[in-house]
């Protein structure tokens, strides 16, 4: 498997392995594709009308991330994390964030509070259409524009990886999301950030993760599967 994705190389290869991470990426942080579904490379690689060459080396990608997991003779899924991997997860994203709240407090300017705002609108907007997965997706991204604002786009990108695995671990164990809740501790968050006080913004953001683990419950998730086919219809 190793030199498949030298077969897929090239500027068109690139882009359609792209194409297929982001997708996949986008679905799970929605929510959508479940813990534990099966990831078939024929069926994906017929829904983008690509090789499996292809389709393997965007699922390469996201195994490297740890959101999706090889199982020997049976494929990919998407991962299942344990309690273990949750409880050590968010205790690392209580650590980036606290840090990326300390670095961007003393340099957020009025425009980077404007579009938090806006983006935070938007989260709200979601939740009154009832729009579970986009509101689920926007609150992930609140935190990825938050980190990107601080200036470390290393920080910024362990963190994407870390909110993917955030969303799976609240799929597998939690026993309901409640984005409404998550935009409203984000306005609180973003006006902390605008009284540039660094002491009230970083208790902001620990206070917001405390409340989304609490939230969590880690018990398991009741919602019905739908079938791969189907979520990739919205992801073309």
């Amino acid at each position: 498997m190793g030199k498949e994705p030298q077969a897929a190389a090239g500027e068109a290869g690139t882009s359609r392995i792209d194409r297929i991470y982001d997708a996949l990426a986008r679905a799970i942080l929605a929510q959508e594709l479940l813990p534990g579904t099966k990831l078939s490379e024929e069926e994906i690689g017929a829904h983008f009308n690509v090789s499996r060459t292809i389709v393997r080396a965007a699922l390469n990608r996201l195994h490297t991330e740890a959101i999706v997991e090889f199982k020997q003779n049976r494929g990919a899924f998407v991962a299942s994390p344990s309690l273990e991997e949750a409880r050590q997860v968010f205790e690392a994203r209580m650590c980036i964030e606290r840090e990326v709240i300390g670095r961007l407090v003393g340099r957020i300017t009025d425009q980077q509070l404007d579009k938090l705002g806006k983006h935070i609108e938007s989260e709200r907007v979601a939740n009154r259409e009832r729009d579970r997965a986009r509101s689920i997706v926007l609150s992930g991204e609140f935190h990825i524009l938050v980190a990107t604002m601080a200036g470390n786009q290393v920080l910024a990108d362990f963190l994407t990886q870390l909110i993917s695995r955030s969303s799976l671990i609240l799929a597998q164990h939690s026993r309901h999301h409640e984005p409404e809740c998550s935009a409203d501790e984000h306005a609180v968050l973003v006006e902390a950030l605008r009284s540039r006080d660094p002491q009230a913004a970083i208790a902001a953001m620990a206070d917001h993760l405390s409340h989304v683990v609490d939230r969590a419950n880690f018990s398991p998730a009741k919602q019905k599967p739908k079938s791969l086919g189907e979520i990739l219809s919205h992801y073309k």
